[in-house]
């Protein structure tokens, strides 16, 4: 046995000195080098790109282009990648003075309308930067001016996990959600985490949140449920396909919904918007075949859910709706 493994051995010097041999005969193009006076420009680090601004707002924001060599006094140019309708208006250059180590760049967007999002890209000029270092070379980001007002009290009612589970229903609790206003007459609802883990259930026999789950099932802490409305305020959207960040079984995958107009062939309803001009927003159902539903592991297969998926804005208004709409035996 001691022979063979001495041959094995003698045999597997063989062939590295073998490929050594070869390795050495290949020919490989040098690196490209790094100008020493490259000034090591970067974004910096703690820049944010997204922004979500008051319509009293400013109409700009700025970034930090930073460097590594200070030594002199220098100017970048910014290459502008992605500019939505021309919104941006991105100066050609940053300029930095001797021994400084950060320049703003600042973004203006004096013509961006209400509500609507805007989105930029942009990149340091060739030869500014280190392409071997570990930074951040290029600035992409999207702004929308918007004002967000939060409901007192909003009760949501779930009506497409129903759809592929069989679970109880009606049943409902309470979330996060505000709403925002556009000159055209549109709404848009944000409901934030709208399946999140259940502690408690009121008198009402609302909880406080979805009570089929715990934190072990929740796979995203930042899901942002937007329904939009039409401008008369009567029918609504949800934007899909939504990951709703939970699962019921792990192998099936995370939920997925929105609006099934759209997505599914044939005719589909809206959602149907109850607004009053002195009180604002009461509710917003999606009925029977409003929305589908879908299984991450199971995409693109869909399913539509039969059950209204409802938001009420008071205890009041939802109280009327379950009266009149009695669960069947």
């Amino acid at each position: 046995m001691k022979t063979i493994n001495k041959y094995f051995f003698l045999a597997m010097a063989g062939s590295m000195l073998t490929f050594a041999a070869c390795s050495d005969d290949m020919e490989r193009e040098p690196s490209p080098t790094v100008d020493p006076d490259c000034q090591g420009a970067y974004f910096a680090a703690d820049n944010t790109y997204a922004y979500e601004l008051d319509p009293e707002s400013p109409t700009s924001i700025t970034l930090t282009v930073a460097r590594t060599n200070t030594e002199a006094a220098a100017t970048i140019g910014i290459e502008v990648l992605t500019n939505t309708e021309n919104i941006f208006e991105v100066p050609e250059s940053v300029s930095f003075e001797a021994g400084q180590s950060e320049a703003a760049l600042t973004l203006n967007f004096p013509n961006a309308e209400i509500g609507a999002s805007y989105s930029y890209e942009l990149k340091l000029e060739e030869g500014s930067y280190n392409p071997y270092a570990d930074k951040t070379l290029y600035a992409a980001g999207d702004v929308i001016r918007i004002k967000w007002n939060e409901f007192d009290t909003a009760i949501f009612t779930d009506g497409m996990v129903s759809a592929l589970y069989g679970v109880e229903y009606p049943m409902s609790w309470y979330v996060d959600a505000a709403y925002a206003e556009f000159p055209d007459g549109t709404m848009r609802v944000r409901i934030t985490n709208p399946f999140h883990e259940a502690f408690n259930v009121d008198e009402n026999g609302i909880y406080d949140g979805y009570p089929h789950i715990d934190a072990s099932m929740i796979t995203n802490n930042n899901v942002q449920m937007i329904i939009n409305t039409n401008a008369n305020r009567t029918e609504a959207l949800m934007n899909g396909p939504l990951y709703l960040g939970f699962f019921l079984n792990e192998s099936e995958g995370e939920f997925i919904c929105g609006t099934a107009s759209g997505m599914v062939e044939g005719d589909f309803p809206a959602g149907e918007v109850e607004y009053d001009a002195e009180t604002g927003l009461k509710s917003i159902i999606f009925g029977n075949q409003s929305l589908f539903v879908s299984l991450s592991e199971l995409w693109p297969s869909i399913w539509l859910a039969e059950n209204p998926t409802t938001l009420f804005t008071s205890l009041e208004a939802w109280q009327e709706y379950q009266a009149e709409h009695p669960v069947e035996e």
